[in-house]
């Protein structure tokens, strides 16, 4: 990806199990939501906060695929193929 694209990225709460893997690696556009006392989920704060390739590589580690990553120009899923 040489040029950065405008993503829509999403968090499908019925999917995410909080694992903070996303957290871990793109900290700057995911976060857990520490207001929900059980089982707490990851949300994005900031989707413009990393570039594209570090979005994508945050949702690949997500073991349920409740990370959802669109090119909203294409009006293209990216992530999950």
């Amino acid at each position: 990806m040489g040029k950065e694209l405008d993503l829509g990225v999403k968090v499908d709460e019925s999917l995410c199990i909080g694992c903070c893997s996303c957290e871990m690696i793109a900290p700057e556009v995911f976060t857990i939501d520490k207001n929900t006392k059980s089982n707490p989920k990851s949300r994005v704060y900031n989707k413009k906060g990393a570039k594209n390739q570090k979005i994508i590589n945050a949702a690949e580690t997500c073991p349920t695929k409740a990370i959802i990553v669109d090119d909203l120009e294409e009006n293209q899923r990216i992530y999950p193929y």
